[in-house]
């Protein structure tokens, strides 16, 4: 047996991105595989798919992907980088396109702590998402504590506008993805980070379904809500709860409750059967039971199941 050996393999790749945004929605799916049920991954992947495609291609690689099939060698470790950028596209980087949402580089220069206050400020505009499901329990006698419970869950309520906002301008832009071409769904911003093994089914129709699906859900969070009114619609609402994850790590210092997640997941829904579907194999035989209302729920006619 011949004795082990080692050596450094040095090896320079120039890379053209001619599909970031593919290159960041298989990032995106690869970290809702690889996180599972850890929330705080979750969150920290989605936040590296965020800032760029290089960013993305990084977190994705594996070194022995590189070596591929060939035998008797085996990978102990890496060091990685790409340098730089092109800069001749500025629309590339996911994370520009949360900061432009944001207005993190706006002209006028808005502080983390700007942004925090006009989070707060928005939850006025989803009057109808009672604050107790977020965490603030009036009967606290601590005045305090009665308090800061009051204003980290007006904070969650004003993130949920946000998030809802972000997501609803990028389903609009993937229902002209998969107009444009059917077989684009990799390059879709939010559809891409449904069950995978439905995937087959997230055709134009689809799309445009699930979007006016997310628009009543707005809808409910103005006038009055109580739980998502079918399947697709948690699914719509899970899309929120994870664009408020990558919000909290573009603003650390924005006051949540406590395990945010686990309480709205609590309090929001009243069937968590959108989680079994990460978790199967198996699709759905037809993608419309999604949109069948549930008990004492209706939908909009042009989403709901016929």
């Amino acid at each position: 047996m011949d004795n082990p050996r080692t050596a450094k393999l040095h090896l320079e790749l120039d890379v053209e991105f001619d599909g970031s945004d593919a290159v960041q929605a298989y990032a995106r799916q690869w970290a809702h595989e690889q996180a599972v049920d850890d929330a705080e991954s979750l969150a920290a992947k989605l936040a590296q798919a965020a800032e760029s495609p290089e960013s993305a291609l990084m977190m994705v690689l594996e070194p022995d992907d590189i070596l591929g099939e060939v035998p008797g060698v085996m990978a102990l470790g890496a060091s990685m980088w790409i340098d730089g950028g092109s800069e001749e596209d500025p629309s590339w980087s996911d994370e520009a396109e949360l900061d432009e949402e944001l207005d993190f580089d706006d002209e006028d220069e808005e502080s983390d702590e700007d942004w925090r206050q006009r989070i707060f400020s928005a939850a006025d505009k989803l009057p109808g998402l009672d604050l107790a499901a977020l965490g603030y329990a009036t009967a606290e006698l601590n005045p305090d504590t009665r308090a800061q419970a009051l204003l980290e869950a007006t904070n969650l309520r004003g993130a949920l506008h946000w998030a809802y906002e972000y997501v609803i301008d990028q389903l609009f832009d993937d229902v002209q993805t998969l107009r444009t071409s059917a077989d684009s769904l990799e390059e879709t911003l939010q559809l891409c980070a449904l069950p995978p093994a439905d995937r087959s089914h997230f055709d134009a129709l689809f799309a445009q379904r699930f979007l006016v699906v997310a628009l009543d859900l707005g809808n409910s969070l103005v006038s009055g809500f109580s739980s998502p009114s079918c399947l697709a619609q948690e699914l719509a609402l899970k899309l929120l709860l994870d664009s408020v994850e990558s919000l909290e790590v573009m603003l650390p210092d924005l006051e949540l409750p406590q395990d945010w997640r686990a309480l709205a997941s609590e309090n929001l829904f009243t069937s968590l059967d959108h989680e079994l579907l990460y978790l199967s194999n198996d699709g759905a035989a037809d993608i419309s039971d999604w949109f069948t209302p549930y008990l004492n729920k209706t939908l909009n006619p042009y989403a709901a199941n016929e």
